[in-house]
């Protein structure tokens, strides 16, 4: 388009090339003898050259409303990139704050998560220390498999023995006693013993 214009406003002027051509043909006429009078052929060169100023002013006009349609088409085109580019701004911008969401979702979701395994632990914590927080009847039995170190109360009864040992030998006695009705026995030895006593059941640390 620009070499296009470039040639336009190089281009000579319709007179100059007019004049030129009027000599041109002149020239021809006056060296062609017999063809016709001078004049004849003066008025025939100048309807030509009239005529070859018409084509080039149509030229001319074909031209300007070529650049003028280039200059819309490139108008127009300027206007669908720029509309193009908006469109994919808020396009990412949109993606963006999604994302951003979906993040704060997710460290939602993950701190949620941790509270959860934390409850579980705090639960089944629970859960196994009210299970080892009895002792059934009669046996051998050892700390922290068993049962947990505490206060331990049972309804006892004739022939009531227990004994809180320092091992599985029945005879390495740390305390012991026979109680013929409810008993009390603090069991933080690492095995403790029992018979006839019933079902302990701890009541304090």
């Amino acid at each position: 388009m620009e070499k296009f214009r470039g040639w336009v406003r190089a281009r000579p002027s319709i007179w100059v090339v007019s004049t030129f051509v009027v000599a041109a043909l002149i020239g021809v006429g006056v060296g062609a003898s017999g063809q016709g009078s001078i004049e004849d052929e003066k008025a025939d060169l100048e309807e030509r050259v009239a005529d070859i100023g018409e084509s080039l002013d149509a030229s001319e006009e074909a031209q300007e409303e070529a650049e003028a349609e280039a200059e819309e088409v490139d108008d127009e085109r300027r206007q669908i990139i720029f509309a193009a580019e908006n469109k994919a701004r808020n396009i990412v911008g949109k993606a963006k704050d999604e994302a951003a969401e979906l993040e704060d979702v997710q460290t939602e979701i993950s701190a949620a998560e941790g509270q959860l395994e934390n409850v579980e632990a705090a639960l089944e914590g629970a859960q196994e220390e009210e299970a080892k927080s009895t002792i059934p009847g009669n046996g051998t039995y050892q700390l922290d498999v068993d049962y947990i170190a505490g206060t331990y109360k049972a309804s006892g009864g004739a022939g009531c023995y227990w004994a809180t040992l320092n091992s599985p030998d029945p005879f390495d006695i740390a305390a012991n006693e026979n109680a013929s009705g409810p008993t009390i026995a603090p069991i933080t030895t690492p095995y403790f013993q029992t018979e006839g006593c019933g079902e302990w059941t701890r009541i304090g640390e």
